[in-house]
């Protein structure tokens, strides 16, 4: 599955169990997918392509479970905006205990391959999965530059919520990711952009 989904366009790809969250269901499959994917693409229509590529993904894997005989739910990532009240996924949680990343200073998930820079989107199954290992890495260590650059000072000593301004300049400045050097040009010639993004 996780070739599958790679070969598909997943960036990354990561099972854990999720029945502390949802009861219901064994495995939580989370499909990653950079953002500098999506800026490679030069489509003017951004956001539009990160729903269309996250959107077929979450139901690629649907269908992969279907195809199995197992159940299988995970909100569109076109739609999570409408249900997020209704079904709220810990992305980032589940994230974290798949192993895809690890919990920043800027208290996004931090990659070892993107940085903060990624989409997430998640399906839930019946189909009992081998969950992967947590990461044992620490990519803030010596690092604080996203809290420096924080314009409103929203990440002293933890996430308040009430002066983030969703300015997403600590997406743009963790030095994390191979993607680093790259994104900076997206990222100054599409200003604006990032809070729709991340």
């Amino acid at each position: 599955m996780r070739q599958i989904l790679k070969k598909a366009g997943a960036d990354l790809v990561g099972f854990s169990n999720c029945r502390e969250y949802f009861p219901e269901y064994t495995t939580a499959v989370t499909i990653g997918v950079s953002a500098l994917q999506i800026y490679r693409l030069q489509r003017t229509d951004t956001i539009q392509a990160m729903n269309e590529i996250m959107d077929f993904l979450n139901l690629q894997a649907r269908q992969m479970f279907s195809e199995e005989d197992y159940g299988s739910w995970g909100t569109l990532f076109s739609q999570e905006e409408f249900s997020r009240l209704q079904n709220f996924t810990p992305h980032r949680e589940l994230a974290i205990k798949a192993g895809l990343g690890v919990l920043g200073k800027n208290f996004l998930l931090i990659t070892p391959e993107y940085g903060p820079r990624v989409q997430l989107t998640t399906v839930l199954t019946t189909m009992p999965l081998l969950p992967d290992s947590p990461l044992d890495f620490d990519p803030c260590k010596n690092c604080d530059i996203c809290v420096q650059e924080c314009p409103t000072n929203a990440l002293k000593d933890y996430f308040h919520e009430e002066l983030c301004t969703k300015c997403y300049k600590c997406v743009v400045v963790c030095p994390r990711g191979k993607d680093f050097e790259e994104i900076q040009i997206y990222a100054a010639e599409t200003a604006g952009i990032w809070s729709t993004l991340i």
